[in-house]
């Protein structure tokens, strides 16, 4: 199995550049690392692993949706194994959460994508230019349609970057399957494969296609081009679940049977977001 996703050792974590808050529970560092022997410059989010932590692998599965569904995020991805020594000259800056457990630990996971140049909107408030920004964004309508099947709840703007140029990248998978924006932790009795979970992505034009149901169309023949994406990316989502999923294998399962109802079902399920005619 050739991964998509890369899985970066200790040592091969060259520094931290510097901590960025997007909002009150998300620690962001601008980190270096060794990939291939090339020095790379990445976004970095840490993710402690405890019982019932989901928004590493929330992340990880998120991406790996997004490489076969063809949609604009960064060049690459992966886990890395971070020193916590390197984290304590910004000890007081981040989290409570994250202070908490770096004096206990010598190393945490942290998800970590390639970094991007561009303006990231830092508000969940989406203003008219905005809009129609995206409303232009060739990949608007496959978009919508990924963050359908995966149940991203938390595309606001602020998980956007725009390049200025009429492209947004997509970042930030470690909401899935949750209506509790300060909460990525999921919870396997409630998840619901049919639900019409929160897509702010869908809700930029969810009044224009209502009005106007030929539009939904769009949302249709983009939702055709994802029928292979599940079984194609098992063997790999199931090893990352297998590495990192601690004793909560059998709650990942339930979550993968989610992926793949959603998968099956996109058609169904983007008909019943838009009361559409099946």
């Amino acid at each position: 199995m050739q991964k998509k996703l890369k899985l970066v050792q200790a040592h091969d974590v060259e520094r931290i550049l510097r901590c960025q808050k997007n909002d009150q529970i998300s620690d962001v560092f601008f980190a270096r690392i060794l990939i291939e022997n090339q020095s790379e410059q990445v976004f970095l989010k840490l993710y402690p692993q405890k019982s019932g932590s989901r928004g590493l692998l929330n992340e990880a599965l998120g991406y790996l949706y997004g490489t076969v569904a063809n949609v604009p995020q960064p060049k690459f991805a992966g886990i890395a194994i971070v020193p916590v020594e390197l984290l304590k000259p910004y000890s007081k800056s981040l989290s409570s959460s994250l202070q908490s457990v770096i004096d206990n630990e010598t190393h945490l996971p942290a998800f970590f994508t390639k970094s991007i140049t561009g303006t990231q909107y830092l508000y969940d408030y989406l203003n008219p230019w905005l809009r129609q920004q995206i409303l232009r964004w060739k990949a608007f309508q496959k978009s919508v349609v990924f963050d359908e099947i995966i149940a991203n709840t938390d595309r606001y703007s602020r998980n956007l970057i725009h390049d200025g140029n009429n492209q947004f990248y997509l970042i930030d998978n470690g909401f899935l399957a949750t209506e509790d924006n300060t909460n990525p932790n999921w919870k396997a009795s409630l998840l619901d494969p049919k639900k019409s979970f929160e897509n702010q992505l869908a809700n930029v034009n969810y009044n224009d296609v209502v009005a106007d149901r030929r539009k939904g169309s769009e949302f249709i023949l983009e939702a055709e081009t994802y029928f292979l994406s599940f079984h194609h990316l098992l063997p790999e989502m199931e090893y990352w679940i297998t590495n990192f999923a601690n004793e909560d294998k059998d709650d990942w399962q339930k979550f993968l049977e989610l992926l793949q109802y959603r998968t099956d079902n996109i058609h169904k399920l983007l008909c019943q977001r838009y009361d559409l005619v099946i």
